[in-house]
C-alpha cells in the first residue's frame, strides 16, 4: 500500500479505517517527493487492525512515533525503515514486542540524548547513522545480541563512547564508525566483540592520531578494518603489532590518507614482509612515497641500533 501523498495523521487513519478484505499487508510506503507540512506524528492506532511486514516511511517531516502506532504488526514486521525524517522520539521500549523483525533504520532522524537500550532477539540489522544527538552507554547493545550490521557513522560521538559498548556483540560482523570525530588515541577495549565475529569495521575520516595497543581485539583475523582520512602518524610496533600479528589478509589495514611519517617507526614493518602485507598497498608517506617502496638500507643504516 502506498500512502506517500497523505495529507496528515488524521487522514492517515480514516484510511486504514476503511474496511479491507484482509488485514495482512505486504509492505507500506510513504515516500513523498515533497514532504508534507501536516504529515507531523504517528499516532497510537493510526493504521486500525491492518499489520504489515515491511514499513518504508522517508522523508517526511514526522517527529513523533507513538508506541502504538504498529501494534498489530508485533507478529508480523520484518523490516522497518524509517529514515530520513524528522523522528525525535521513537517507542526503542518496545522492539521487543516486534517478534520477526530483523532490519530497523532509523538513520537521519533527530534522536536526542541518552540512547535507550536496544532489547530484541530478533534485530540482525541497525541503523541510526545521521543521528548526532545521540550518546552511547555501556549497556545499549547488551540485550540485542544478534546483531550483525551495526551502522553508527556520522553521528558526531567524539570522545563519549565508552569502553566496551560492543562486548556482548558475539554476532557482530560488520560495524560503520565513520566520520564521527573521534580523537585521539583509539581507547583500550574499544572494539573487544566477544569470540572475534567482527569482518568489517571501518573508522575512516575520525580525527584519530593513534590506537591502543588494546583498542582492537574483536577483529576476525581474516578481517579489513579501514582508518583513511585520519590523523595518524606513527605505526609503532607497541602500538599495532598487536593488530597486525593477529591479522592474515593482505590490505586488511587500510592506512590511505593519513600524515605518516614513515621514520623509524615503520622499520619493523621493512624487516617482515608479512607484516608489511597487512598494510594496504597504496598506502603512502606525508612525503608520497609508498610506504611499501621504503628503501630498506637506509632504515638499515639509521634504526637498527635504536
Amino acid at each position: 500500500m502506498d500512502c506517500s501523498n497523505v495529507e496528515d495523521s488524521t487522514r492517515l487513519t480514516e484510511i486504514f479505517q476503511t474496511p479491507f478484505a484482509f488485514n495482512d499487508f505486504e509492505r507500506l510506503i510513504i515516500d513523498p517527493l515533497t514532504p508534507v507540512s501536516t504529515l507531523y506524528d504517528l499516532p497510537a492506532g493510526v493504521f486500525g487492525p491492518v499489520s504489515f511486514k515491511e514499513i518504508d516511511v522517508m522523508n517526511t517531516l514526522i517527529e513523533t512515533v507513538e508506541e502504538e502506532a504498529i501494534v498489530n504488526s508485533h507478529n508480523t514486521l520484518v523490516r522497518l525503515n524509517m529514515r530520513g525524517n524528522k523522528i525525535r522520539e521513537f517507542p526503542f521500549e518496545t522492539l521487543d514486542l516486534y517478534v520477526w523483525l530483523k532490519e530497523l533504520n532509523l538513520a537521519n532522524n533527530q534522536l536526542l540524548g541518552v540512547m535507550p537500550d536496544i532489547v530484541t532477539e530478533a534485530l540482525t540489522t541497525l541503523d541510526l547513522s545521521g543521528n548526532t544527538g545521540f550518546i552511547l552507554t555501556e549497556t545499549v547493545f547488551t540485550g540485542s545480541p544478534h546483531l550483525e550490521v551495526l551502522r553508527l557513522n556520522n553521528m558526531a560521538l567524539g570522545d563519549t563512547t565508552p569502553p566496551n559498548v560492543f562486548l556482548d556483540l558475539s554476532n557482530l560482523k560488520t560495524l560503520y564508525l565513520q566520520n564521527n570525530d573521534i580523537p585521539g588515541t583509539l581507547i583500550e577495549d574499544f572494539i573487544n566483540t566477544l569470540s572475534q565475529p567482527l569482518l568489517a569495521v571501518y573508522l575512516d575520516g575520525n580525527s584519530l592520531s593513534q590506537i591502543h595497543p588494546l583498542s582492537v581485539t574483536g577483529l576476525s583475523d581474516s578481517g579489513i578494518i579501514s582508518f583513511t582520512n585520519n590523523q595518524i602518524e606513527y605505526l609503532t610496533q607497541g602500538n599495532w603489532g598487536e593488530l597486525v600479528s593477529r591479522l592474515t589478509r593482505y590490505d586488511a589495514i587500510d592506512m590511505r590518507h593519513n600524515p605518516l611519517v614513515c621514520g623509524c617507526d615503520v622499520y619493523w614493518l621493512l624487516l617482515d614482509s608479512s607484516a608489511m602485507r597487512v598494510f594496504n598497498s597504496l598506502t603512502t608517506c606525508s612525503g608520497g612515497n609508498l610506504m611499501t617502496d621504503l628503501p630498506k638500507p637506509w632504515f638499515d643504516d639509521h634504526c637498527a641500533t635504536l
